[in-house]
This record gives C-alpha cells, structure tokens and sequence, in this order.
C-alpha cells in the first residue's frame, strides 16, 4: 500500500505536479487524424489544459490554447456544442467572436476593427505546443524545453499490413489504467468469456518483470506458453493479442484529460504478407475487426471490445481515483509495484533537470520493434 501522499503524486496531473512533468517530456497523441476536419478545429484537453487542435489551409497544424485573448471566447469548443466554433483559414484560426486570427504558433496575425499601425496584434501570443502527424495520429510535445524524438514503434509504424487506430474514455484515473497495463494475471479472471478464454490462458501464469531501457516487461508463464508485454515510458503499451495467426499487434497509449478522466490512443496493426491469398487476407482483416468494433460497429473511431469493457470496468470501480492506502499487494502484483518504482524515481529525474527513461535524443533510424511480445 501507499500513504496518502505517494498516492497524491502518482494520481496529481495538474499545473505543478510531477507525474503531469514527466509525461510532458513525451511526444503523446491528442488525436485521430480523422478526427481532423480542414474546416472545424477540435477541442482536446491533455492534463486539463483546454486547447485547441486545427489544421490551416496550408495544411499546417497547429496546437494552441483554447481561449481567445481578446475576450476570452473559445476557439473550439463551439465546434462541440453550438455549431459556431472558430474558423480555420488559409493562415490559422479565427475566433469567432470578433475574428481574431491566430498562427499555428499562437501568434495573432489579425485583429478586425483594429488600427494596423499601432501593429497591436504583434503583442499578442497565445500558449502553443509542437505538434505533428505521424501514423494516422496526431502527436503534441507539451512540456518545456527542446522535445525529444518520436519513436516509430512497430505496431503503429510498420506498413506490411493494416493498421486501425482507436480512441476510448476511462471514467477514472489514468495511473488505474496503467497499472492495468502490467498486470497480466487478470486475464485468466476478467476476460473468462471473451476471446481470451481460450486453453492457454485458463491458468493463473507465474509472473517475473523485468526493467527494460523503455519502461518494464512483464513475462506471464503458462503451461507451454510465454506471453511478454512491454510497458513503454510514460503510459503506452505493446503488447500482442493472439486470437489468430498471425496474431493482432497493439500499442496503446494512456493520457489523462482530468484527474477522473482518461483518454486512450489505439494503434491495432495485422501482420499480411504479399503473397496471401485474397479470400484470407479479407477474413483476416474480418476477424481483426470483429475484435475491436464487437460491441458497436457504428462508430470506427472509437473501439468497443469486451475486453476493454471488462478492463475499464475493473479500473473504475476502484473508485475514481483509487485509494491505495487501502490495499493489500500480493506476488502477482509485481508489476504494478516496479511500475510505482519506477514512476516514483522518473518523476524525481525530471524534478532534476534530467531526462526520464525512454526519452529519446538522437534519430531513430529503423521501426523499434518487439518480436518478441507474443
């Protein structure tokens, strides 16, 4: 267990708090691309920071804060509630109050009404972030400093295949859902009626972890059966779900939106070599889809699995954010405490000025790839 403090800063991700700095030193996705009309800009709010996501007429993104400094008017939300959200143009975005304009880099460039010589609008600068698209997501760098490099993971970088990615909403705290993540003994438990249920997974595995340069590896062994699962600093996963041959890649990220609330990026990926047959590729892809939309195929952005059902449900009824001043840890639950560890000790580095595990400076040549996640 915890005492209420440690608590407090695994599940703290506001202004000043430390899990919120070191998930700040990370490239995280905020969005789907096709979440990304050319027209209406999308409000996104990573760690609470109402912002907004547009793509100008040039094709340029940009990431800026989601109230216009003018009078304070969102330049997204409309967008959500109203139908009257700020207007995107060849330049940037325009609030739709009074028109102002707004560059990718927060800069205002056009104030209507307001004399151009006293150039007041040079003056005015709103809060942006780096942003960029890159498979089919698209990523912000939302801390201080010079930003690290995106790393091309397999599951969401490779092309020798087809690829589907998902967002999802978990009504609780993130840290929940990154314990989750290192915790695969619940899979022979929770997931009993699922695709899950299968003869090498009935049986409560033994379970080492090890730490790894990206985060830690949980090594659940069954009877004939090794299934590895990479935990990615600071809350994605790689894992594999072998509900066929080849079986369906998956990296999943976790990003807190409130203290209670949590969104989460899915890049699925199917492994399809050259020579298949057609009729097989299609009922691989068939049965791909069948995983991720099983309970609501209406909807391709959002992902309705059983699965991930039982998953959010184990997390959320723990409480919104979980008391873990309350709890009694047992051996199975020895990822879940190298995970504290090592969150713990990643957010004194970046307390320190130094880069936490898994930052990455220098280009990264070749796909990052885990063959051996199974």
């Amino acid at each position: 267990m915890l005492g209420p403090r440690k608590n407090e800063v695994l599940t703290s991700i506001g202004p000043g708090s430390g899990a919120a700095a070191l998930m700040r030193s990370y490239w995280l996705p905020i969005a789907v691309s096709a979440q990304l009309e050319q027209r209406n800009p999308l409000p996104v709010q990573p760690f609470g920071e109402k912002l907004a996501l547009f793509r100008d007429g040039s094709g340029r993104l940009g990431l800026v804060a989601d109230r216009c400094a003018h009078r304070g008017t969102s330049l997204s939300a409309g967008a959500e509630h109203f139908k009257t959200a700020g207007r995107v143009d060849k330049d940037g975005i325009r609030c739709p109050y009074h028109g102002w304009l707004y560059d990718a880099t927060g800069q205002c460039r056009d104030q209507p009404g307001e004399p151009q010589q006293f150039k007041f609008c040079e003056k005015v600068k709103l809060q942006a972030y780096p942003v960029q698209e890159q498979w089919g997501f698209v990523w912000a760098f939302l801390g201080t400093g010079e930003p690290p490099q995106l790393v091309p993971l397999d599951a969401c970088a490779r092309e020798d295949g087809v690829r589907i990615n998902t967002i999802g909403r978990w009504p609780c705290n993130y840290f929940q859902v990154l314990e989750n993540m290192v915790d695969p003994v619940h899979v022979s438990v929770l997931h009993q009626d699922t695709d899950f249920d299968q003869e090498k997974f009935n049986t409560i595995p033994t379970l080492k972890v090890e730490e790894t340069r990206w985060g830690l590896k949980t090594i659940a062994g069954r009877p004939g059966y090794e299934r590895e699962v990479e935990f990615l600093f600071p809350s994605a996963v790689r894992l594999a779900l072998p509900i066929m041959d080849p079986g369906i890649m998956l990296v999943f990220w976790a990003v807190p939106v409130s203290e209670t609330e949590t969104w989460s990026f899915h890049s699925w990926f199917l492994p399809l070599t050259a020579d298949m047959p057609g009729d097989v590729r299609e009922q691989k892809i068939a049965r791909m889809k069948k995983f991720i939309y099983e309970l609501d195929a209406s909807d391709p952005i959002h992902h309705a699995s059983r699965v991930n059902v039982q998953d959010k449900f184990a997390c959320y009824s723990q409480g919104q954010i979980a008391d873990r001043t309350d709890e009694h840890l047992g051996r199975t639950d020895v990822g879940v405490s190298l995970l504290r560890r090592l969150y713990f000790a990643n957010i004194e580095a970046v307390q320190d000025k130094r880069d936490p595990m898994g930052v990455v400076r220098e280009p990264v040549p070749d796909i990052v790839r885990f063959d051996n996640v199974c």
